[in-house]
């Protein structure tokens, strides 16, 4: 029985999210992470802390994407930002990056902002 598979976006994104990660093996530092986002200016339509632009830009922290749909983004980008080829951002660079992501606590409600609540 020989049937073909109909190729799609959502079947090459699923395809990416179930294949082994060349990142499994790296670490991130999210230290560096920091400082390569503030490098490449990511800030500008992310805001410093990954919590979007003005703009409506995507807020990217907390709970980044996986670091394969950071690389995929990078890489390839859907939306008005720029692209990002391996020798501008390497694969530790967007492993950095994304533990930067990962470390940046969600904010506070209002309610749990005791100066708020008087």
């Amino acid at each position: 029985m020989n049937r073909k598979i109909k190729k799609t976006p959502a079947l090459a994104f699923a395809l990416l999210i179930a294949a082994p990660s060349a990142f499994a093996a790296e670490t991130g530092d999210a230290t560096k992470g920091q400082q390569t986002f503030m490098a490449l200016h990511c800030y500008v339509c992310h805001g410093t802390q990954g919590n979007g632009g003005a703009a409506n830009y995507p807020k990217l922290a907390p709970n980044p994407l996986p670091v394969e749909g950071i690389q995929a983004e990078l890489r390839s980008p859907r939306q008005a930002m720029p692209r990002y080829t391996p020798s501008m951002v390497s694969d530790q660079d967007i492993a950095d990056i994304h533990a930067y992501l990962a470390s940046i606590p969600p904010s506070l409600n209002a309610s749990d902002i005791p100066l708020l609540n008087h």
